[in-house]
């Protein structure tokens, strides 16, 4: 794609380079205040659900949002990834003319597998799922809400990657969960308010209410921002190009999603709603740390498509090694928080049936700790267009968490469960970061080398 075409950088460097640290440090901020208020606001939601909601309710909650997440991966089909791939390698390459059609296609092939799956879903599939699988009526209750949700969930995502790709952080921090939370926890408040109490299927048509919003919001501001829906010439991207791209990042999401969320599934199919419930509260707990990885995959993939289209692999390594030592530090600190008064936080935030999640708390922790430490290793295999490689890498990652998980929960419950996501986590990483250095020749991991002084930022960002 976008082949043939050179650009001369050399008399742009000073604006480049002074639009990179704008970008890096702007967009950073953003980022940071956005996923602390977007983790703030998620957890009110959770806590504020967990008063209204019976334990054996918020288990199902936990589970129907992990099922509808799933289900959108299939229908975003790897495309958000190859979006934000080739709409930053267009803008990098003064290519904008094709972005307009390439969003088109993208959107409608999501739209369609979208509608498609959730067709499915709730024609059988669902029943099917809640009665044999995960044992529970309730589930069975909000199979259409599940439908509903994953369609809106696809759509989010790739609109999200849309703004990713052109770099512009505030709107992505605005339509990536920030405007959804507070919705969520206005909506749900005020219902508790008026009734005083709730069931999970009063409450979850305001959870789609508020995506809905947020959906509507996006693509208004894309559309008059953007133009993404102006008429265009012909893309040189077919709709099979765009699937055969594609499938390897889907297959990839797809393991990336089983090794660190079928942990729910496992749990729901072996054990009680009530232990499932406790364990999607140490998980919510521990987005926590996930929230720093997140502010650097929110900033980083687009810099990568850049700049290795400019040849800046030296900077480029630099610059992913120092904002994997950035991120690092205050997570291992949040890490021994959780290890000292994880119980306690627990208990304050969901109520004092969750303090026995402190143990899964932990475990938990530490396989984020190696995801943070290890940098952006994945982003980097696939902008750098080693997608297959990385889809082999998830694979044997993903085998050995369900696996682990599906041997340990008979006989350890939560905790085995945890260790077998811990530890698929961990293999996937460090695989991955191998890999970064043997086919792209740079490292992404944090070192204290990297530990960033003014004299190392003015190198990188100056």
């Amino acid at each position: 794609m976008f082949q043939g075409v050179k650009l001369s950088f050399n008399k742009h460097t000073m604006k480049n380079n002074i639009s990179i640290k704008q970008y890096l440090l702007v967009g950073g901020s953003w980022t940071l205040v956005g996923r602390l208020l977007i983790a703030f606001i998620s957890l009110l939601l959770s806590a504020l659900l967990a008063k209204l909601l019976s334990p054996g309710d918020m288990g199902i909650y936990f589970l129907a949002f992990n099922l509808a997440t799933f289900l959108a991966i299939f229908a975003r089909m790897g495309l958000e990834n190859t979006l934000l791939r080739f709409v930053s390698e267009a803008i990098g390459r003064k290519q904008q003319d094709y972005i307009p059609r390439l969003i088109q296609r993208s959107l409608l092939l999501v739209l369609l597998a979208a509608v498609v799956i959730a067709t499915g879903f709730y024609a059988g599939m669902g029943t099917w799922l809640s009665e044999h699988v995960f044992h529970s009526n309730t589930l069975g209750m909000v199979i259409g809400y599940i439908a509903i949700l994953l369609i809106l969930l696809a759509i989010q995502s790739l609109l999200v990657e849309i703004f990713r790709a052109y770099q512009d952080i505030p709107m992505t921090v605005f339509f990536n969960g920030l405007i959804t939370a507070s919705l969520g926890f206005i909506f749900v408040a005020l219902y508790w308010l008026i009734s005083g109490h709730a069931s999970l299927e009063q409450l979850f048509p305001w959870i789609l209410v508020a995506t809905t919003v947020n959906i509507i919001l996006a693509i208004w501001v894309l559309s008059r921002k953007f133009h993404i829906f102006k008429l265009s010439g012909e893309s040189s991207i077919s709709y099979r190009e765009l699937v055969n791209h594609s499938w390897p990042l889907l297959f990839f999401s797809l393991t990336l999603f089983v090794m660190a969320q079928s942990d729910l599934w496992i749990l729901a199919a072996f054990r009680s709603d009530e232990e499932v419930a406790i364990y999607g509260a140490a998980v919510r707990l521990v987005s926590l740390i996930g929230l720093f990885f997140t502010i650097i995959d929110a900033i980083v993939p687009p810099l990568i498509a850049r700049l290795q289209v400019q040849g800046q692999k030296q900077r480029l390594e630099r610059i992913l090694r120092t904002t994997a030592t950035l991120v690092t530090l205050p997570v291992i600190a949040i890490l021994i928080l959780f290890m000292l008064f994880g119980d306690m936080l627990l208990g304050f935030i969901f109520g004092d049936y969750y303090r026995s999640g402190a143990t899964v708390l932990i475990i938990l922790s530490l396989g984020q700790v190696v995801n943070v430490y290890t940098g952006s290793c994945s982003y980097t295999l696939v902008m750098m267009g080693q997608q297959r490689i990385l889809f082999l890498v998830s694979i044997i990652s993903a085998a050995i968490s369900v696996c682990c998980g599906l041997i340990w929960v008979q006989s350890y419950g939560a905790i085995g469960v945890a260790v077998a996501t811990t530890l698929g986590m961990s293999v996937q990483h460090i695989l991955a970061l191998c890999l970064v250095r043997y086919r792209c020749g740079i490292w992404t991991h944090a070192s204290i080398k990297f530990i960033p002084d003014y004299k190392s930022v003015k190198e990188i960002f100056l």
